[in-house]
């Protein structure tokens, strides 16, 4: 099955900051990595909805030293440099995903079952749904 994109999971608190402040880098430990330039990053609230709450279109995905991504990234990440340094404690490398054309959904979208801390892959099906709905 062909894959259109990726959710991860995200604290309302994290979430707010894109909707708002137009924070466009995502960082976590685990790399779903099959996803590339143009498929869609899908916003979770892990709290709050607990459900998708908007997307964009991945425009960077990849691995990265922490020290490396606050460097290149600073202001637009998610997370401020001392929350960065906590979440990546003893990790070589983090995973990254710069994204762009963000739209947050008119009303949330319920995913059948939650999405785990390890973030999921979104097929064709999950897809069409969230697209359907979102409005």
């Amino acid at each position: 099955m062909k894959i259109f994109g990726v959710s991860h999971p995200i604290p309302t608190e994290y979430a707010e900051r894109i909707y708002k402040n137009d924070k466009k880098v995502f960082v976590g430990k685990r790399c779903l990595c099959k996803v590339s330039k143009g498929d869609k990053f899908i916003i979770y609230e892990s709290q709050g909805e607990k459900a998708y709450t908007g997307w964009a279109d991945i425009k960077f995905i990849g691995r990265m030293n922490p020290n490396s991504i606050s460097r290149k990234y600073g202001t637009e990440l998610m997370l401020t440099k001392l929350e960065l340094d906590e979440y990546s404690k003893g990790r070589k490398e983090m995973f990254v995903i710069v994204f762009e054309n963000f739209e947050k959904f008119s009303k949330p979208v319920r995913p059948k079952r939650f999405v785990t801390v390890a973030g999921k892959y979104i097929y064709e099906d999950e897809f069409e749904a969230i697209k359907k709905k979102k409005i």
